[in-house]
């Protein structure tokens, strides 16, 4: 979370206005290149929308989210600070998924059209009726970035 100063309407004094954000991860994975880590730090809406049109490009895997606005905790394994959270999106064949953990929720993920496929990758499962459509799924990612908080607009379920 970053602090942005303003000019009070009198002049005399500066306002400081909190701004939200949360930086986004993935991997691009193109035929014809070597594959590479895209990286968006997003602080408005508009940029939301933005990260779902480069997660839609087919090249594009899932990316791992933080918000910068919670803080961070020191690893038991690693003994590094880490996020206390973490966020997965993935775009795939017109939906959108969604995992999260953090320490208030266990391990859920978003509960979507029954219709939608599974989506497996080396250490992360999608599974078949978790994909919402990208409406709802850009929606929450809103939601995410002005509360830093697992996003209600949808409903989750428990997963191992």
């Amino acid at each position: 979370m970053g602090e942005v100063a303003y000019p009070a309407p009198d002049g005399a004094l500066r306002c400081l206005v909190r701004t939200m954000s949360f930086q986004a991860v993935w991997n691009v994975y193109d035929p014809a290149e070597l594959p590479e880590v895209a990286e968006l730090v997003v602080r408005t809406p508009e940029d939301v929308d933005h990260l779902v049109t480069l997660l839609s490009e087919p090249s594009a895997e899932q990316a791992l989210i933080s918000h910068s606005a919670r803080r961070p905790t020191t690893s038991e394994f690693t003994g590094r600070t880490v996020p206390d959270h973490l966020l997965q999106a993935l775009v795939r064949g017109g939906f959108g998924y969604l995992l999260h953990y953090c320490p208030e929720h266990p391990s859920s993920a978003s509960v979507g059209d029954p219709t939608s496929p599974a989506h497996h990758y080396d250490y992360t499962d999608f599974e078949a009726g978790t994909g919402l459509p990208l409406p709802l799924f850009t929606n929450a990612l809103k939601e995410f970035l002005t509360t830093a908080s697992r996003p209600t607009c949808v409903g989750w379920r428990a997963v191992d």
